[in-house]
């Protein structure tokens, strides 16, 4: 039925102030709006489930690295190896908490102790297949991620030993140096009562690899059980082991090492060609830069005069560019800027 002539007039009359205006068009959601709306609120909510999960699962590792310990020790082989990378992978998470107060796994005394009693039984093996070295090597790495020096280093020391394989020595110094490099760290140098013995014994072996690598090592320890030993890496056949002796003395204060240094930087001043990437020499220069930087103040006025003539040239011709950076910032440490 149609609107009454009474209802058509009272809309006709209705002042233009009361009518509906038009509605605006209705427009798509921008790209940034559903960023701001749903993306941005997502990512906030992801973070917050992955820090849960992770002090999750570092709270569970607290729990249960005993179940990973025993699936370490059994004779399955899938079970070996998912509780080896599990109480490695949980130990290495702990160590990388920094500034978290509260139970650590690396200060567990009772890991170091079941950790290092199962290398101490491996070690017992004189099989050289390579499945059990690699299982010796590496559980010497996951004992470097401790910090329980008196349950560990006894049994680190047993791995030097020259009847073990040089894989195995090998990385039982570098976790001594790893755990002696934490405990500096925190003002709580270790004593090196034992640990340097047998270091020292590794610093006489054929390897040079072994001996660079136990003069890099004895650094960290006290010099005055160290300097007999750096003393005569100082003159090793091996350059490498010379330098990494040098800078053990340098990581003492100790001018001791400066004629190597010296020698070094020397060497590199005439360098014109480009070495290989990773090639030992670059990096000796560089380290050698380095600890003559830290030595700066302690030099007296004709090697200090020498030395920064060898580091200018260094640092305008030398063929890697980072090694000359490294030559000028040296060189500003050695003219005292």
């Amino acid at each position: 039925m149609s609107d009454s002539p009474a209802e058509n007039q009272d809309n006709a009359e209705l002042p233009a102030s009361v009518l509906l205006p038009d509605l605006p068009p209705v427009e798509p959601p921008s790209a940034k709006f559903i960023v701001q709306l749903f993306v941005v609120p997502g990512l906030i909510v992801a973070a917050i489930i992955g820090a849960w999960l992770l002090f999750g699962k570092l709270a569970s590792a607290e729990q249960d690295w005993q179940a990973l310990l025993a699936d370490m020790k059994s004779s399955n082989e899938h079970r070996r190896g998912r509780g080896a990378m599990g109480l490695a992978q949980a130990l290495a998470a702990d160590q990388n908490r920094k500034g978290v107060s509260g139970p650590r796994l690396t200060t567990n005394p009772q890991i170091a102790q079941e950790l290092s009693a199962f290398l101490a039984e491996t070690l017992k093996s004189s099989s050289t297949e390579p499945s059990v070295i690699d299982q010796q090597a590496f559980l010497i790495r996951t004992l470097g991620t401790l910090d329980v020096p008196e349950a560990v280093l006894p049994v680190l020391r047993e791995a030097m030993d020259e009847k073990h394989d040089r894989e195995v020595r090998k990385n039982a110094v570098l976790a001594a140096a790893t755990i002696a490099h934490r405990a500096n760290e925190r003002g709580a140098g270790l004593s090196g009562e034992g640990i340097v013995d047998e270091l020292s014994n590794v610093a006489k072996d054929g390897d040079p690899l072994l001996r660079s690598s136990a003069a890099f090592t004895l650094g960290l320890f006290p010099l005055g059980k160290i300097q007999q030993p750096l003393t005569v890496l100082l003159s090793d056949v091996d350059a490498n082991t010379r330098v990494n002796a040098a800078i053990a003395f340098t990581r003492q204060k100790s001018l001791d090492g400066v004629p190597v240094l010296r020698e070094v930087l020397a060497t590199a001043a005439t360098t014109k060609t480009a070495a290989p990437s990773g090639d030992s020499s670059v990096i000796a220069t560089s380290n050698a830069l380095k600890a003559v930087s830290e030595l700066a103040s302690r030099l007296d006025d004709p090697t200090r005069v020498e030395i920064v003539r060898d580091v200018e040239t260094i640092s305008k011709s030398y063929p890697e560019p980072r090694v000359r950076l490294d030559a000028a910032q040296a060189l500003m440490k050695l003219r005292g800027k």
